[in-house]
This record gives structure tokens, sequence and C-alpha cells, in this order.
């Protein structure tokens, strides 16, 4: 078997996933473990994130280091950023995926729910982002910071305004943070998925009705799978992707060119 190539070696580098028990997430880890990659895995469903761990290490031979906890709490986050350094001194790279959504027409969407919205998607990437970012800047060494967008980051959507809100932060913010810590050579990117078929949008696809709407809709004929995303996060989180900073990278099958 062919080896990987160097650009896209992640051996001896500590990768930290965010909603990391299941679907893309999961997947997400997978792909860095393979390509060499040490794994901290972070999620709130701590039975699911157990079994996910134990996944990847018959998969892959590597051990993550499996922390349960809340991404809306700024207590957890300082925790889990606290334990992962206990065992990974330096992180080098830090993937942005928990997320969170409310699919209610506009009109209805309670202050309750927008908050949780924004909270899970774009504040604990904001403050997740800051601590890591910290450590990076204090090891010197430079780093990558991926966070997952959304095609909402760019298009409206129906029943999805408050997760279209918060991607289009996450849009916003990915640019932000790009200039600010490039003096650091850390790089900020982001992908944005279209139409996937995950844990999180599994009751959308059951209606066969939105789902040949959804298909009808992609050039490429069918809806993503978790592991088409992992082609993008390698290069994002590699040496390959050294010059590239501050771009959202669409990962649709084509949708938005449609």
């Amino acid at each position: 078997m062919n080896e990987m190539h160097p650009l896209f070696s992640l051996k001896g580098k500590v990768s930290m996933i965010t909603g990391a028990a299941r679907g893309i997430g999961l997947g997400m880890a997978k792909v860095l473990a393979g390509a060499g990659s040490e794994l901290i895995l972070i999620d709130v469903l701590e039975e699911e994130l157990k079994e996910a761990a134990r996944e990847i290490f018959l998969e892959t031979g590597k051990r993550p280091l499996a922390i349960t906890g809340n991404l809306g709490n700024m207590d957890d986050i300082k925790r889990m950023v606290r334990e992962a350094h206990e065992r990974h001194p330096r992180i080098d790279c830090l993937i942005n995926n928990a997320g969170t959504t409310v699919r209610k027409p506009f009109v209805e969407i309670t202050p309750e729910e927008f908050d949780r919205v924004i909270v899970v998607n774009l504040k604990a990437a904001y403050f997740l982002s800051q601590k890591v970012a910290r450590g990076m800047i204090e090891a010197g060494r430079g780093g990558k910071i991926i966070t997952v967008a959304s095609s909402t980051s760019f298009l409206g959507v129906n029943n999805l305004s408050a997760y279209g809100a918060s991607k289009g932060g996450i849009y916003a913010l990915t640019k932000g943070m790009a200039v600010e810590l490039a003096p650091h050579r850390i790089c900020v990117n982001a992908v944005a998925p279209g139409f996937f078929q995950t844990n999180l949008t599994q009751a959308v696809w059951e209606d066969p009705q939105r789902r040949d709407w959804a298909v009808s809709r992609v050039p490429l004929g069918r809806l993503g799978k978790p592991e088409d995303i992992a082609g993008s996060v390698i290069f994002l989180a590699s040496a390959a992707s050294d010059y590239i900073t501050g771009q959202v990278l669409i990962v649709d099958g084509g949708w938005i060119s449609a």
C-alpha cells in the first residue's frame, strides 16, 4: 500500500474535535487518526463518546482522549481544555464541529431557542478557539483551527433562520480570527457542508419528499456522507494548507453553484 504524502501526514500532531461522538465529527476523527494524529474527542454524549473512542482504537490503533462536557457552559470549556493539556501539552489542530439547530419558522422562534443555537454553534466555537489559540501562541509552533460552517452561511433556507445566523457568524469569525492569528502562524479556515446525512438531519431526510427535493438540487445527485468532508479536513489540518487562511471551503456536491 502506498504511504501518505508527507504534506498530508499528521504524524506527531494532536487534534481536538468537538461533537466527535457521531456523524461528521466521528468521521473526521477517524480520518485524522488514520493520517497519524493523536486525538482529543469532545462531546456532551458520554456513552456515545466512549463508544466512538473504542471504535477509533479498533480501526486505527490510536487511543483517543475522550472528554465529556457541555460546550454551552464556559466553565466546562475551561475544564475540558485543562484536561486536554494534562495529557497533551500542545494542541496542533482544533476542529469546532459541535452544533445544534431548531427547525421552525422565523416568526415562531423563541429567545430561548435562538440563544441555545447561538451558544452551541457560535459562542462555544469562539471561546474554545480563544483558549486553544492561547496555548498555540505560547507553544510558538503555529497551528490550525477549522470550524464547520454551512451552506446557510451563504444562503437563506426555510425554517433555519437561527441556525443560519449562527453559521453566518462562523463565516465572519473565521475571517476575523485568521487576520488576528496569522502573525502567530495559526491558520484559521472553515468547511461548509451542504445537504449531509447525519444524526442532526436524520429526521429531515426520513421524509421521502424532502430527500428527493434535496437530491434534485445537488448536481452530483446525492446527499453528502460524513466521509465526504474528510479530505477537506485533512487538507486544512495538514502542512498542505500552510499558506491558506481565512477561507471557507464549500463541500456541497455543487449545490450552491447550481
